[in-house]
């Protein structure tokens, strides 16, 4: 009898232990998408500044373009069939209201930025690099945790000045 509860909780361990580290890899994921037409509409802004090389879903493409009249900034909405939606914005000026909001500190690739974990309906990471101002917006379907902090921290540390081919 002892030895039959032994084996059932080292089976049980081993599956927790199993589930645990396929949700990490998951959590950490980021997949490849089409940057050209990201660049295209990023060559409009007059001056340099990187853009996103990596997204937190699968098949992502650009659905629309904002550029503001000024030429000062660009938002840009990247989204799937899933309709997993994720805004970048690239500008010479800081987008407004994020001061208001609750703010965690972090680290992206050595410098300083902000997460915001739920602002209605969304998750926000801001940072500024070069007198430019770059802020990702992640729209969630059902929850927060649907994309973690680590992902779009991620992603904002795969930003390029270059199109990748």
């Amino acid at each position: 009898m002892f030895k039959k509860r032994m084996i059932s909780f080292a089976l049980l361990l081993t599956f927790m232990v199993g589930l645990f580290i396929g949700w990490w890899v998951w959590n950490g994921k980021l997949y490849e998408y089409d940057q050209q037409p990201f660049y295209m509409a990023a060559e409009n802004l007059p001056f340099e500044k990187k853009i996103p090389t990596k997204v937190p879903f699968e098949e992502m493409e650009v659905s629309q373009r904002n550029l503001d009249a000024d030429k000062e900034s660009l938002t840009v909405t990247l989204s799937n069939i899933n309709k997993e939606y994720i805004d970048v914005y690239i500008g010479a000026k800081e987008t407004e209201g994020l001061e208001s909001m609750k703010q965690q500190k972090v680290q992206i690739g050595g410098r300083n930025g902000a997460f915001i974990s739920d602002e209605e309906g969304k998750r926000i990471l801001a940072w500024q690099e070069n007198d430019i101002h770059y802020q990702i917006t992640y729209y969630y379907k059902l929850t927060p945790k649907e994309v973690s902090k680590k992902q779009l921290i991620q992603m904002a540390e795969a930003f390029t000045w270059e199109l990748d081919s």
